[in-house]
């Protein structure tokens, strides 16, 4: 058996269940260590009995790569584990540091502790921007890596082909959620003809452009008088205020708070023709796709790596800053002619099998168990 140390500064609950059913492996005795998070931005945690050993330390998201009590937690646990996980970010630098002098000591003393990530294909600065320092941090993070697994195959590809790292040790693993939830709580159907639901899932931060969300969602509700449309905004953060007055002022914007339940998402999504989160976008498109559902987005430099698994006008949209015109009138279509929504709904939903909680399992397995 295999023992992984997964360090994660915040323990959210996307993250929960998809290493929950890693840890159920026969294979992997999995122990996470994490920090306290981050407050006011709409997080969400779930408390159960997990099947990983987990530890939570008193320090902050933001302070947790440079903090002497994380360092400390884990030099007196690194001996135990033969993999340990680090993001390869530059808030963990310092971190990183301190855990490759521990595998050298380790090695010295004959035990072998490899040191893994899960990752982008490249740090990146504000903006999105990719500077020189960033090629450079990044090329030091997975020449001393003993495996690194990218987030999707185009990013392990373009790593490769880049020459940012050695493919002997570059793996990959599409990111995922826990399909196996979904499934519990739902059975694939395509939409409603009347109203028609559109859906914000994500937390209510300036990123995720709630705001304009609702903009798009009023404008719908002048250019298709004769449609009853309905827009369900599923979150916590910042920008709910946003959200409570436009609900006030709007009765068909349903402002349902934050959700994490898949029993309390299930009944929104269902109803769903589309997700619509016109900000940075990641792991809100697994889920859209999970209930086969199109996922809809505004063209960023900032989206996760799972903005790779929209084929645009085929399974989403990802339109264009400047043209609300233009764009107002694909909303228009996917709205009016069921035909093309359920083509998309087909494909949402066919994506949703490549990218599945199984399939994360397999591909993390390989490259931790393959030697």
């Amino acid at each position: 058996m295999v023992k992984v140390l997964w360090l994660t500064p915040n323990f959210n609950h996307y993250k929960a269940r998809f290493l929950n059913h890693l840890a159920k492996e026969s294979d992997i005795d999995l122990h996470l260590l994490s920090g306290t998070g981050r407050t006011g931005f709409g997080d969400k945690t779930l408390q159960k009995d997990w099947s990983f050993k987990y530890q939570q330390i008193p320090v902050s998201k933001k302070k947790f790569g440079f903090s002497r009590k994380a360092a400390k937690t884990i030099k007196k646990r690194f001996n135990e584990f033969d993999w340990i996980l680090i993001s390869a970010e530059k808030k963990n630098l310092l971190l990183f540091i301190s855990l490759l002098r521990l595998r050298s000591l380790a090695k010295k003393k004959g035990k072998n502790v490899k040191l893994f990530t899960y990752c982008h294909p490249l740090t990146k600065s504000g903006g999105g921007k990719v500077t020189y320092f960033d090629l450079v941090i990044t090329k030091f993070f997975f020449r001393n890596f003993d495996r690194v697994i990218f987030y999707t195959e185009q990013s392990h590809n373009l790593a490769v082909e880049q020459g940012y790292i050695d493919e002997s040790k570059a793996y990959w693993a599409n990111n995922t959620i826990d399909t196996s939830e979904v499934d519990k709580n739902y059975s694939f159907d395509y939409p409603l003809k009347k109203p028609k639901h559109i859906v914000f899932i994500g937390r209510l931060i300036p990123s995720k452009k709630v705001n304009i969300a609702i903009s798009y969602f009023e404008l719908l509700q002048k250019s298709l008088p004769d449609e009853e449309l309905v827009l369900d905004v599923v979150g916590e953060g910042p920008d709910q205020e946003v959200v409570k007055q436009a609900a006030a002022a709007n009765t068909n914007i349903i402002w349902h708070g934050a959700l994490i339940e898949e029993h309390e998402i299930a009944p929104i999504l269902k109803k769903a023709s589309f997700v619509f989160l016109p900000g940075d976008s990641g792991l809100s498109i697994n889920h859209a796709f999970a209930y086969g559902r199109p996922y809809i987005t505004l063209e960023s430099k900032n989206h996760g790596p799972e903005i790779s698994y929209i084929n645009n006008q085929i399974n989403g949209l990802i339109l264009p800053q400047d043209t609300t015109e233009a764009n107002l009138k694909l909303l228009e279509e996917l709205l009016q002619d069921q035909t093309l929504l359920h083509q998309y709904c087909d494909e949402a939903k066919k994506k949703s099998q490549e990218i599945s909680l199984e399939n994360w399992i397999s591909q993390v397995k390989n490259a931790l168990l393959n030697e």
